[in-house]
């Protein structure tokens, strides 16, 4: 009687074939409900945290311009020892080739600023690309593009209260560009590359980016952080660069960019 209940308790010890494949399918099954929120929060950290770098970099540049009178930085200034881009310096006589080109964030015009304003950090999303893209300098700079109105254009006369409607006017947002001009990126290979000033007219290349899921973060002239809906998308490389709105002609400024509307 001993040997027929040890014998049973021992035949039960383990799982049948039946029970493990029953057990593999629920993981099977939970792991396919699970991966794609992990995925989808995952995808929500990354806009979130860009959103928060874009704010940082327009309370920067508001910190900036109130030290400034309103009046708004150069893109580029030629100094003796090399060119000073709003996000950084580039000594002279420094390598010219794309992508090893050094540069000085340290010397940014905003860099001053974001001690206050919150440390400026490069968009996660930006981070992540990997194909078909050319980096120009030697470090990457923030993935973000400010509005081309908002850049001093040598008169001196722009200045930051010339903004009528700061709830509608887009100061920066997630950009990229597509180079077909500088090697290796040609008309057959086009490459992605980091930009730095937001244009809308149909002379130029699209400057806005749409990567947090076809959405494109913007920091308005009032502060907001807002997304972005493309009007229109190049299909070429990731198929994310694009425009908010109607392109207009080169005389013009589409409505988002528009400092007196």
């Amino acid at each position: 009687m001993t040997n027929k209940r040890t014998t049973w308790r021992t035949s039960r010890a383990g799982f049948t074939l039946i029970e493990l494949l029953i057990v593999v399918g629920i993981i099977s099954l939970l792991l396919s409900i699970l991966l794609p929120c992990l995925s989808r929060a995952k995808t929500l950290t990354r806009k979130t945290v860009c959103a928060v770098n874009i704010r940082h970099l327009h309370q920067a540049f508001m910190l900036y311009l109130m030290e400034n009178d309103g009046k708004y930085f150069p893109y580029q200034e030629n100094l003796t020892d090399g060119t000073l881009w709003y996000w950084g310096f580039e000594p002279a006589g420094a390598s010219s080739e794309e992508g090893s080109r050094p540069v000085d964030t340290g010397r940014a015009r905003l860099a001053p600023y974001f001690q206050h304003a919150g440390a400026m950090q490069i968009c996660p999303e930006a981070r992540r690309i990997s194909t078909h893209f050319k980096p120009k300098f030697n470090l990457a700079g923030y993935g973000y593009a400010i509005n081309r109105c908002m850049l001093h254009d040598g008169a001196g006369n722009k200045r930051y209260d010339q903004i009528t409607k700061p709830w509608e006017t887009v100061a920066w947002a997630d950009s990229m560009q597509i180079n077909t001009w500088q090697e290796p990126a040609s008309p057959s290979n086009p490459m992605l590359e980091e930009w730095y000033y937001l244009d809308n007219r149909i002379n130029c290349p699209a400057t806005f980016h749409f990567r947090h899921g076809g959405l494109c973060n913007s920091a308005f002239a009032d502060g907001s952080v807002r997304e972005l809906s493309p009007f229109w998308l190049d299909s070429r490389c990731d198929g994310q660069v694009g425009r908010p709105e109607q392109a207009v002609p080169p005389s013009k400024v589409s409505y988002l960019l528009q400092l007196d509307k």
